[in-house]
């Protein structure tokens, strides 16, 4: 499990990375709006999400997959349950949940390139 740990890791976190520089295209100016997203969810996996609410703890496995970069596999290395409920099967999605986020990324890096304007002449 911990060497797919780390290869979801890092596809998770190059699709949050890709994402936020599809964002510059429409964002031009907004660089504190990448920020939180990039830097943020790196802050927000240092810690076990456990110390956070339980809304957090849900939009972070449900809505961006930061929960399958260790929080979820880590509770099964550990044999540790969920206290938040999580059923057990979501511990081994986190390769599926990589895959959708980098193709959204793949997606939004499209979009964007498509739509770029460039500032020169």
């Amino acid at each position: 499990m911990i060497p797919v740990m780390v290869v979801t890791g890092i596809v998770i976190f190059t699709s949050l990375w890709t994402i936020a520089g599809a964002l510059q295209f429409v964002l031009t100016d907004a660089p504190e709006v990448v920020n939180t997203l990039t830097y943020g969810s790196s802050q927000l996996t240092q810690y076990p999400l456990s110390v956070y609410g339980r809304d957090l703890a849900r939009a972070v496995t449900y809505v961006l997959p930061l929960a399958f970069v260790n929080w979820q596999p880590g509770l099964y290395v550990l044999g540790r349950a969920d206290p938040f409920g999580t059923p057990g099967f979501m511990r081994f999605i986190g390769p599926a949940a990589a895959l959708v986020l980098a193709l959204l990324a793949a997606l939004a890096w499209r979009q964007g390139v498509r739509h770029y304007r460039s500032t020169g002449r």
